[in-house]
């Protein structure tokens, strides 16, 4: 090894370090620790001056909850009550968050069950008019031959009685007697067919009711199952953007293909001029929230956009936050100040942010001018005469950026920012 060659090399970088150590504090020694000079009795000498004065003032304290823009009115579109099926296939649903506007196609379900039903409701109806017509005829042929038989009634009526009326002296006596017996059985024969005749008449109409009445039955079906047919059409009732319903089964947005049941909610149609906050509160939050409270809330999926408003209502019995949720929150109403409906869409997530005002006009001092010392007892630092005196105080309420001193200090003293600022 050439020792030599370093020898020559050892001098310049001694110079070097020397020079270095002149220029920069010693090491692990803190910038803002140069900048002080220790004085006697614990102060500090300080180049400092950004001081602060002690002030009255109010101490708050922001929290945030979660919320959802919802519409106050809305049109809620449920599954029709079929009275022939227990549930109902969705075939056809207007793309969610679409806009429609009243009377277009909105949703449908499948028919198919419904038009099986009205084929047979059809021929069921077919069948009773062709009984009817049968019956028409029936009824006219029958009362044509009660209408030839008082016919024949009367014909032998009268040639009866055209005998009867030959004198009794030109016959014999059991013929005279025959002829006024054969009389009174034509009699009695036209007097058979006549009320033969009328208890027809006055039967007829309630023949031909009864074919009717079947008739009306297959005729009030087949309407029955027109009109759940019309119901598994339904167009929007109002124009507004489609917003699908939950399906429970699945924990899901219906969709598609899902079997509902009569009466579950499948699409609602919001009023966009109506719509709010919902926020979700839980109880530990609860006692810093109270009807008129101002806020302001955020869109989650607009960033950068902020609004204000008031809390309208709150509930006092908690709920579980959703169907498949077993977290118990409370709910809240913000109405928005003002709308803006070119970003604002229902169901879309919100940031609420609540400022909570802790206490009102008392002695308090901003978060960077107290400190924590080592055994967990809070300071300030007062100027005192190009000095930094560290005296004990005892705090209060704290807030997000100021802190409520109860002791120690007095308002208009003068206090110097800590070096650590003491983290909530």
């Amino acid at each position: 090894m050439n020792l030599s060659r370093y020898r020559s090399i050892l001098p310049g970088l001694a110079l070097t370090l020397t020079v270095a150590s002149t220029l920069w504090p010693q090491a692990g020694q803190k910038p803002a620790e140069a900048a002080t000079e220790t004085q006697p009795g614990g102060g500090q000498q300080t180049n400092n001056r950004h001081t602060s004065k002690v002030e009255a003032g109010d101490v708050e304290r922001s929290f945030f909850i979660t919320g959802e823009l919802q519409a106050a009115r809305s049109i809620q579109i449920s599954v029709p009550r079929i009275r022939s099926s227990f549930a109902s296939a969705i075939t056809y649903l207007a793309p969610e968050g679409n806009f429609v506007r009243q009377g277009e196609r909105l949703l449908e379900f499948d028919p198919s069950a419904l038009l099986s039903s009205k084929s047979e409701a059809e021929r069921r109806l077919d069948e009773a008019k062709i009984t009817i017509e049968k019956t028409r005829e029936d009824l006219a042929a029958q009362e044509t031959d009660l209408l030839n038989a008082v016919a024949q009634a009367q014909a032998g009526l009268k040639v009866a009685e055209l005998y009867a009326r030959t004198p009794k002296e030109l016959l014999a006596a059991n013929t005279y007697q025959k002829y006024k017996l054969d009389r009174e059985r034509a009699q009695l024969t036209l007097d058979k067919a006549q009320e033969q005749l009328a208890n027809f008449r006055q039967s007829h109409a309630a023949q031909m009711a009864l074919a009717e009445v079947d008739r009306a039955q297959a005729d009030i079906e087949l309407k029955k199952i027109e009109s759940d047919l019309a119901l598994l059409s339904i167009a929007a009732p109002q124009e507004g953007i489609v917003i699908y319903g939950d399906n429970w089964a699945n924990n899901r947005k219906i969709q598609v293909g899902d079997n509902l049941f009569p009466g579950q909610p499948a699409v609602s149609l919001p009023d966009l001029s109506s719509l709010q906050v919902i926020g979700f509160v839980y109880d530990t939050e609860l006692a810093r929230l109270s009807r008129g409270a101002r806020c302001n809330f955020s869109l989650d999926g607009v960033p950068g956009t902020h609004f204000t408003g008031t809390v309208t209502e709150l509930t006092s019995v908690a709920a579980r936050k959703g169907f498949a949720s077993q977290h118990k929150v409370f709910r809240a109403i913000i109405q928005p100040d003002k709308l803006d409906p070119a970003v604002m869409k229902p169901g879309m997530t919100t940031r609420v942010e609540i400022r909570s005002r802790l206490a009102s006009q008392v002695t308090a001092v901003a978060r960077e001018y107290l400190g924590l010392d080592a055994n967990g007892r809070y300071y300030v630092l007062k100027a005192d005469n190009e000095k930094s005196v560290k005296l004990p105080v005892e705090v209060g309420a704290f807030g997000d950026r100021m802190v409520e001193i109860v002791s120690g200090v007095s308002r208009a003293d003068s206090l110097l920012p800590v070096q650590k600022v003491w983290e909530d």
